[in-house]
């Protein structure tokens, strides 16, 4: 029946089912207690009022549109009477016509040697030793360690003449979207057709003489000359965005002249939180709602000047605030991020930005999140009932969407863009333009939040799942405690085990209408367990007793409800035979009761096999111990 290879399935596969203890230990009430309170506060506390995590959020997505506008004199550019406002090349440091005053020993690489050093990392015999960018930039970091690089944030870019430029010599057509090119350093190459080159329309396709070098081409162009210029005074140009968004979720879309607009200063390139990792300024003249604790946290925009929004909607900045603003900056307290020594991990080697350009990432976050909003619909607070009134209050509505500017930096070895122009001569001359220079690129990284039901659903159920885990945790503890003497007690309690069914089974299937346990009218069995049987067995049918309990039986049915009563209550636990194989003469006692019951009911066709299924069950009789028998 139920024995598999010599083992009880019953004992190997029992079934657990739930049951309910009270366990009044006062102990154990308050560790549930505290549990459960922790658990409602940090689900209505933490996770639905202070984070707002049953709010949904949704990306936001949007276009932007950068351009530049070169100093002017609060003027229409184009207007015949409107006047650059450069700052005079001669008093711009990196500039080879600064005459201002020296600046000091160390600032500068002023010495013929550092000059020397500085133009060797780039010569032609460096670049034939590690012609590999990366390989080319170790030699140039291994050089500079030689000749002592000054400290990051010291001012360093080599001086070069320095040329002026408007915004339109500046613009590259056709733009990128989302993108956006600041040249800082300008390189015109002239170049000569090299007459050596094979060309077939010149050599014919043959070549001419000359052997197996008469295919050769060791460079189609000669450069007869170099300009090398800085852009004069770039860091004061003013960048202008206009951009929008759209979250196709919400359904929400605008731009920035409908919201409050913020500058992020960011100690790190991505923060989790804005409004509480960075410093936010706000651009001036910005229109739109904003929540009342962005407003206070927000800095004074006079750190920012040149932030601000024109009379035409357009957000403006000029390119010094812009990287000023930077991680790269605030982390090295720079003012003046163009000329500075920055750290090995911007993969600049020995230049500065200003000589060999970079890659700037400009965040614009379109956003409404932010802590101590639950935006719970009224439609739920008129379900709390007496509870409305406290939590109506701390229900602020979700904020107001505004928008944040973030820029931050990425290592770059450089950024270089090439064009090449073609004069009257061509091709037989050509002009190549090399621009170095800050290459922004705009990107979206807001998040919009809106009320959903589900998401709130799916927050309240993460509570059931803590509650049921508060629940198992205080069962481990009271249940498997190593330093507590009533565990066993408590793991009685919890975990109930029921009588052997094989044993039920046998009987009902074997069962004897002829047997002692037998109904005489209905044949059915009157009794499944040996003491009801026994107890039976001294009534007559009215229900008067008719014979007295021997005393070996009392003995055996007062140790066989013990035994029951404490798998129930757990008073005496070690009388309670879990697993009902102990080696106790009580337990042994009880099994022999139940056994002898099961075969004194099978049916006679059955009791070989029955007989033998039970001899294996019933424990062998412990040695003969100093107990006293009770009298007759």
């Amino acid at each position: 029946h139920a024995m598999a290879f010599n083992f009880d399935l019953d004992t190997l596969l029992p079934y657990g089912t739930t049951k309910m203890v009270y366990i009044r230990n006062w102990r154990l009430g308050i560790l549930n207690i505290i549990l459960k309170i922790g658990i409602f506060a940090f689900i209505l506390v933490k996770t639905i009022w202070y984070d707002c995590a049953h709010l949904q959020e949704f990306p936001a997505n949007g276009f932007a549109r950068l351009s530049m506008m070169h100093p002017v004199d609060e003027c229409d550019p184009y207007d015949p009477d409107c006047h650059s406002n450069f700052q005079a090349v001669d008093t711009l440091p990196y500039c080879t016509q600064y005459s201002g005053p020296s600046l000091t020993a160390g600032q500068v690489k002023s010495d013929e040697e550092s000059k020397k050093w500085l133009k060797s990392l780039f010569e032609d015999d460096l670049t034939s030793q590690a012609k590999h960018k990366k390989r080319r930039l170790v030699a140039a970091r291994e050089l500079a360690k030689q000749h002592g690089v000054p400290p990051v944030g010291t001012f360093f870019s080599e001086a070069r003449v320095c040329k002026y430029f408007d915004h339109i010599r500046l613009t590259w057509q056709p733009k990128i979207a989302n993108s956006f090119f600041i040249p800082t350093r300008y390189q015109r190459i002239t170049q000569k057709l090299n007459p050596d080159c094979y060309d077939p329309t010149v050599h014919g396709v043959k070549g001419d003489e000359g052997g197996a070098d008469r295919f050769r081409c060791s460079t189609a162009y000669t450069t007869t000359e170099r300009e090398d210029y800085y852009v004069a005074d770039i860091e004061n140009f003013k960048l202008t965005f206009l951009h929008q968004f759209e979250s196709t979720s919400t359904g929400l879309h605008g731009n920035q002249l409908m919201y409050r607009g913020f500058l992020g200063k960011c100690d790190t390139n991505h923060p989790k939180d804005i409004y509480s990792e960075c410093e936010i300024f706000p651009v001036s003249n910005s229109v739109g709602d904003v929540a009342a604790e962005d407003e206070a946290i927000a800095g004074n925009s006079s750190e920012f000047p040149s932030m601000t929004q024109d009379d035409e909607g357009a957000d403006t900045i000029s390119v010094l605030d812009l990287l000023r603003a930077t991680p790269l900056a605030t982390q090295n307290n720079l003012t003046n991020i163009l000329d500075a020594v920055l750290p090995e991990d911007m993969e600049l080697g020995a230049r500065t930005l200003r000589e060999a350009g970079g890659t700037l990432i400009l965040s614009i976050d379109y956003s409404n999140t932010g802590k101590k909003r639950p935006g719970l619909p009224w439609t739920i607070m008129k379900y709390l009932g007496p509870l409305k009134d406290f939590f109506e209050p701390i229900n602020k509505p979700i904020k107001p969407i505004t928008y944040t500017y973030r820029p931050y930096f990425l290592p770059a070895y450089r950024f270089r863009d090439v064009v090449s122009t073609r004069p009257p001569t061509y091709p037989e001359e050509r002009v190549v333009e090399e621009w170095n220079g800050i290459q922004v690129n705009v990107l979206f990284h807001g998040k919009l939040v809106a009320f959903d039901f589900n998401e709130l659903l799916a927050v309240l159920t993460t509570s059931l799942t803590l509650l049921a885990c508060s629940v198992l945790m205080v069962d481990m503890f009271a249940c498997y405690n190593p330093f507590s003497s009533v565990a066993p007690k408590y793991k009685t309690l919890k975990f109930q085990p029921s009588e052997d069914f094989t044993n039920f089974f046998l009987l009902h299937k074997n069962f004897d209408p002829k047997g002692p346990a037998a109904d005489p009218e209905t044949k059915q069995l009157r009794s499944t367990t040996p003491s009801s049987h026994l107890l039976d067995s001294k009534l007559d049918q009215h229900g008067k007793v008719v014979d007295d309990i021997a005393p070996d039986e009392l003995v055996t049915l007062l140790n066989y409800y013990e035994m029951r009563l404490n798998r129930l209550d757990a008073m005496d636990v070690n009388c309670g035979f879990q697993d009902g194989n102990e080696k106790d003469r009580r337990n042994i006692n009880a099994n022999n009761f139940i056994h002898e019951f099961v075969k004194s009911n099978t049916h006679p066709d059955n009791k070989d096999f029955v007989k033998s299924y039970l001899e294996g069950r019933t424990a062998p009789s412990p040695p003969p111990t100093s107990a006293k028998v009770l009298p007759e």
